[in-house]
């Protein structure tokens, strides 16, 4: 008897976000800049990614899947189970596609597992793909959809909670006016950017100092280019960076980093969706980045950083020489929070919740 030759998978042609931007990229620095001069001088020295060219359309079903998938693991994980789950449908690479809602809804979750997803991760893709077939989540959706009616939808479906909408709204979406306030790294950032803005930032420990030692080592990096220890999600650049002048209006984001694409696809993962929904997830991580905790560090390969990368102490110092300076029109303070009660914050002393700061306190 011949042998049975092996099943081609159905081709899915997904209906793409397109490219584009909702508003001036232009016209939000230039905002951000006049409220405060270190936004331009960071907009000037660090790329403004997700929101500059190149871009292109992204499927919004593939980016989410991905996003489940690479929850909870390391990107090396993340993207050998990305692999598997499509070569699971019949696809090899990129180039070949991806599993259509329908592929993925029909299938047993104990073969999804038996590629390395948990079962729950099996059952989140599951929901994820009934969600899409039924129609309450759609690329139109997506892409026309306010903010609350995005996060309603995306909300509903299994595994994603509200930081993965935020990631999506931002990353994928390129919606403007998105903060997502349950995420303690940001927080920490914001924190330590008000606290730099009134001078009153402490130095960096010696402990933290042969930390990014370390890590110089580990990772091979040289110390101008050394591990910067940015409170903020772990980003790494995927090429050169050529800077973006200031005075551009228009632009466009790439999409987050997937696990295992190609150097301009991306996905995003979920950090802290266990808090609101028992979801686990982690932040966006890229196959350039060594971490996949919420990280307090962007690791940038030496090759890929621009010429006069600045120190983060020298994005964060106080531009009191600026003829615009103004450290309470650069972080205002809410009525009976004051620097003290910030210092304390960052030493653990945190708001009610277990937070840095509180929405209403970040959104000042």
């Amino acid at each position: 008897m011949k042998k049975a030759k092996p099943t081609v998978p159905s081709a899915y042609t997904p209906t793409l976000l397109p490219p584009t931007l909702s508003f001036s990229l232009g016209d939000a620095k230039y905002h951000l800049s006049r409220h405060d001069p270190r936004f331009g001088h960071m907009f000037d020295n660090i790329p403004c990614k997700p929101y500059a060219p190149p871009i292109e359309a992204i499927d919004p079903f593939k980016t989410l899947v991905t996003s489940i998938i690479g929850q909870q693991v390391s990107w090396m994980a993340a993207r050998a189970i990305n692999k598997r789950f499509k070569e699971l449908f019949g696809f090899t690479d990129d180039a070949d596609g991806f599993p259509s809602p329908e592929q993925v809804a029909s299938e047993d979750p104990l073969r999804l597992k038996s590629v390395g997803l948990s079962m729950r991760k099996a059952e989140y893709v599951i929901s994820l793909s009934q969600h899409f077939i039924a129609g309450s989540l759609s690329t139109e959706l997506l892409r026309d959809g306010s903010d609350e009616d995005i996060a309603k939808g995306l909300i509903a479906v299994r595994g994603i909670g509200q930081w993965t909408v935020d990631m999506f709204l931002m990353f994928s979406l390129r919606r403007p006016d998105v903060l997502p306030v349950g995420d303690l790294g940001v927080q920490k950032g914001l924190l330590r950017w008000a606290l730099a803005a009134h001078g009153v930032l402490p130095t960096p420990s010696k402990a933290k100092g042969k930390a990014s030692e370390a890590n110089r080592k580990k990772y091979g990096i040289g110390k101008k280019e050394e591990v910067a220890e940015l409170d903020t999600t772990a980003i790494s650049t995927t090429r050169a960076f050529t800077p973006t002048p200031s005075s551009q209006v228009n632009g466009a984001p790439p999409t987050p980093l997937t696990p295992g694409a190609a150097p301009h696809t991306a996905t995003l993962h979920t950090p802290q969706d266990n808090i609101n929904q028992g979801n686990i997830g982690l932040p966006p991580i890229t196959p350039n980045s060594p971490t996949t905790r919420p990280a307090e560090h962007l690791v940038v390969p030496k090759d890929e950083l621009p010429p006069s990368f600045p120190e983060p102490e020298v994005l964060l110092r106080p531009m009191t020489e600026h003829k615009d300076w103004n450290p309470h029109a650069a972080a205002p303070l809410e009525e009976g929070l004051s620097v003290e009660v910030l210092k304390a914050r960052l030493s653990g002393k945190k708001a009610k919740g277990g937070a840095y700061l509180t929405p209403k306190e970040m959104e000042c």
